[in-house]
């Protein structure tokens, strides 16, 4: 397998991605809001148990 360097930005990114609509990347969508500070949109998104329980993670982070 390649491995790929990814560079280290020095400032904030503001982007918007527009991808297909499923269970799985709507909760991979979800992980990268949690991870990041601040707020985020996602739009679409494709309810279902796993991402409640990751929306609640995303709340309790606010705390």
């Amino acid at each position: 397998m390649d491995t790929i360097a990814i560079p280290v930005l020095n400032c904030p990114v503001d982007a918007t991605v527009e991808i297909p609509v499923s269970k799985s990347i709507t909760n991979r969508a979800l992980l990268v809001a949690v991870l990041t500070p601040g707020n985020s949109i996602l739009q679409n998104a494709l309810f279902s148990e796993d991402w409640h329980l990751l929306s609640l993670a995303k709340r309790f982070q606010a705390l």
